[in-house]
């Protein structure tokens, strides 16, 4: 599969579970997979509200969806889940170069 058929099938994916959970309010990719088409991971930001009720339960479940959709596409992803507030403190040192793949 190519790197554009894969983002493509990607996005698609990623707005589902997007739709599937309220707190999840964007998806930004990072990293080398957004910058060439050699990389062995793919780098997503996942931004959820602030003061959720169980975070915890809320990195699992996301976490898990994603191992399932990279299992699916075969792309091992790297997720990183910050805060509305935290991401607003643009703590990544690719902050400025975030791709917005569902906001």
């Amino acid at each position: 599969m190519s790197f554009g058929s894969i983002t493509k099938e990607m996005i698609k994916e990623i707005q589902s579970i997007h739709t599937k959970h309220c707190e999840l309010l964007s998806v930004y990719g990072f990293g080398s997979y957004f910058r060439c088409d050699n990389a062995n991971d793919c780098d997503l930001l996942l931004v959820v509200k602030n003061g959720g009720i169980n975070l915890g339960n809320l990195h699992a479940d996301l976490s898990q969806e994603f191992i399932e959709l990279g299992l699916k596409l075969s792309i091992n992803f790297d997720l990183t889940v910050l805060t509305e507030r935290e991401h607003l403190s643009s703590p990544l040192r690719e902050h400025d170069r975030l791709v917005e793949i569902v906001g």
